[in-house]
């Protein structure tokens, strides 16, 4: 499968001074993937980086989560769990995702 990260439009700002340095991680069966990090790019980070993953299962789940960068200990912006199958399309799709941090809506 190929997977294209496009680009995100977050809600939740996980930074007090400054913009957030968003990356995405997606996992699959133990195996991550990430974006390049995207410095100072804060709640509209454009990545357009593609991944290519071996699926075995389309009832398998693949999770996604934004993620930024800091010093100390990266922030969880926000996650988002789906099957495999939802993205395993011929001729493939163009969706949106949404990501959620403890319940609420992060983007």
């Amino acid at each position: 499968m190929t997977l294209h990260v496009v680009e995100a439009k977050l809600t939740r700002d996980t930074e007090m001074f400054g913009k957030m340095d968003p990356y995405v991680v997606v996992e699959y069966r133990g195996e991550q993937w990430k974006t390049p990090i995207k410095e100072s790019a804060g709640k509209t980070p454009v990545w357009n980086h593609t991944f290519h993953i071996n699926i075995k299962y389309i009832g398998d789940d693949l999770s996604l989560k934004c993620m930024d960068k800091d010093v100390m200990k990266d922030d969880t912006v926000g996650t988002c769990m789906f099957k495999a199958s939802s993205v395993c399309v011929p001729g493939g799709m163009d969706d949106w995702f949404e990501i959620h941090h403890k319940g609420k809506s992060a983007g």
